[in-house]
């Protein structure tokens, strides 16, 4: 059971709990979605669900910084599905097909409709990062702010590697 040790520990708890209820999808998502086949939608939408579908543990946390408002890293070791190995080969497989290039028209819904059916078909969460999560407690106040909406690494873990893997393809 995760019970938070100190309230930077708690903070994260709440934020990553709420992280996995949240329905919300950018604009550039819907837009995406609406170019796919109906059996493409559904597997994004099962998708969407295994991505809130994470689980994580908090291992532990330190202390960073004193002074000018407290500084904790917690430690949060994330386990979900592995998306971005998937990503990974889908792509292989798509310009495998495509003799290395992309179509001239530039229409790459194909790729997706074969990338959500992958995602969607996922069963085992084999995905396990290890994520650190700075907190910091304002002064004379006991609300602690965590470092989540622009924390990479969280992001990446939580889309089961998957966005490291688009960063390492895009600088090829």
């Amino acid at each position: 059971l995760n019970r938070p040790a100190n309230g930077a520990e708690a903070k994260v708890q709440a934020e990553l709990d709420a992280l996995g209820r949240s329905e919300s999808v950018g604009s550039e998502v819907d837009s995406m979605r609406k170019a796919l086949s109906e059996e493409g939608r559904a597997n994004f939408d099962t998708f969407l669900r295994k991505l809130r579908n994470y689980d994580y543990e908090i291992t532990g946390s330190k202390r960073v910084s004193e002074g000018d408002g407290e500084r904790m890293a917690v430690t949060v070791r994330f386990r979900t599905y592995d998306f971005g190995r998937e990503y990974l080969a889908v792509w292989t497989e798509y310009l495998k097909a495509n003799n290395g290039a992309l179509p001239s028209d530039g229409d790459i819904t194909g790729f997706y409709e074969t990338l959500f059916e992958r995602l969607a078909g996922l069963e085992e969460k084999e995905y396990i990062k290890d994520v650190e999560i700075i907190c910091v407690e304002p002064l004379g106040n006991d609300e602690w702010v965590a470092n989540i909406k622009d924390n990479e690494e969280l992001q990446d873990a939580v889309f089961g590697g998957m966005m490291s893997e688009m960063k390492a393809l895009a600088a090829e």
